[in-house]
């Protein structure tokens, strides 16, 4: 089956902001947080039931290098991205869904 990412407004939001935080604090220190989400969706994407259900429909996935969720759902083909944000972030925030 071929799968297919989309990432909610909301997860833009909280990626460019994340990367934005990381690059004020290093030159190019939230380029290399997207390159690390990048390839976090693509572990998904070749195999999206790899990572556990957390809450509901909701799966989780945690990139390597920086201590970021990325949570998701699977829909027939498509692979939907809430949230992708920081560990240390209340996960009541996107339970409220």
């Amino acid at each position: 089956m071929s799968f297919t990412i989309l990432l909610s407004p909301i997860a833009e939001e909280e990626l460019y902001d994340s990367a934005l935080w990381y690059n004020i604090r290093k030159a190019k220190l939230g380029n290399e947080l997207v390159e690390e989400v990048d390839t976090t969706l693509q572990k998904i994407l070749s195999n999206p039931q790899q990572f556990k259900t957390v809450y509901k429909n909701f799966r989780m996935a945690l990139t390597k290098r920086f201590p970021f969720e990325i949570f998701y759902e699977i829909d027939d083909e498509i692979i939907l991205v809430h949230h992708i944000f920081h560990a240390s972030r209340n996960s009541k925030v996107w339970k409220k869904l």
